[in-house]
């Protein structure tokens, strides 16, 4: 069956990227796109799908989901491939959470967005354990969860995510929650931070701030900030408002309490 398996070689080389790197970042290209084998192959495609092909069950639940290559959008198709894929594949776990984060081709639902991402960062995706940990930050619970925040960012920052390590710096060092406030460690991650090559941004040294405020050394938090303040190129922004009215409560020896990132 050649036209199965040149249909096989396309999907393949397209879907193998998105398994890799997420939803939406592989697209098969005008010239190799299987829109006209596809529907005469339908039944051999699914057959291989169900024979556990991977690349074939994402392909096969994108099309379904996108109603493209001459299918008809169908989601709960394109569910049942997408799920198949998933089994022992954490990024496609976190390809159907970003789905339903998105509300794009799945309907919008924070619940099932986050059961995919728990389910993607406990067999070890970081992306799943950064989006964890803005989730519970931002207060998308209907509070700061500080607690599970510093956790997912926490594996995450492990896993080698710089952002992760970035957003400890200020939830260590600014959280609401007394009990999950850690001045000495927020401080030490923005050391850590501002070693790293291609740091030193304004973000990096408002966190430092906070960092010493946390730690009662407002001398060196208002230094800080004021470094912060001179990299912003927006002196009317909302951004520099901030950190001005951060500056002013270091100058008056006062720590910051954030409700969220």
């Amino acid at each position: 069956m050649p036209a199965v398996m040149t249909l096989k070689k396309v999907v393949f080389g397209a879907m193998l990227g998105l398994a890799v790197t997420g939803y939406g970042t592989a697209q098969a290209s005008n010239t190799t796109s299987p829109t006209n084998h596809l529907l005469s192959t339908l039944n051999y495609v699914e057959l291989e799908a169900e024979q556990g092909d991977k690349n074939m069950q994402l392909f096969l639940g994108r099309a379904y989901l996108e109603g493209t290559n001459g299918l008809q959008a169908d989601p709960m198709k394109g569910m049942y491939w997408l799920e198949k894929a998933a089994v022992d594949m954490p990024e496609v776990k976190t390809m159907i959470g970003d789905l339903f984060k998105a509300g794009r081709l799945l309907p919008k639902n924070n619940d099932l967005a986050v059961r995919w991402y728990t389910a993607a960062a406990k067999e070890g995706d970081v992306p799943a354990m950064v989006e964890l940990g803005a989730y519970y930050a931002s207060g998308a619970t209907g509070k700061v969860d500080c607690g599970n925040a510093i956790k997912w960012f926490n594996e995450a920052a492990n896993g080698g995510s710089l952002d992760s390590k970035r957003n400890l710096v200020w939830l260590y060092a600014t959280c609401a929650d007394e009990r999950m406030r850690d001045g000495e460690r927020a401080l030490k991650l923005a050391k850590q931070v501002l070693k790293r090559d291609g740091t030193g941004d304004a973000g990096d040294y408002d966190n430092l701030a906070a960092a010493y405020a946390a730690c009662g050394e407002f001398r060196r938090a208002v230094e800080a900030q004021e470094v912060a303040m001179d990299k912003l190129e927006d002196t009317q922004g909302q951004r520099y408002a901030k950190f001005e009215k951060r500056l002013e409560l270091y100058r008056q020896n006062q720590t910051i309490f954030t409700a969220s990132l």
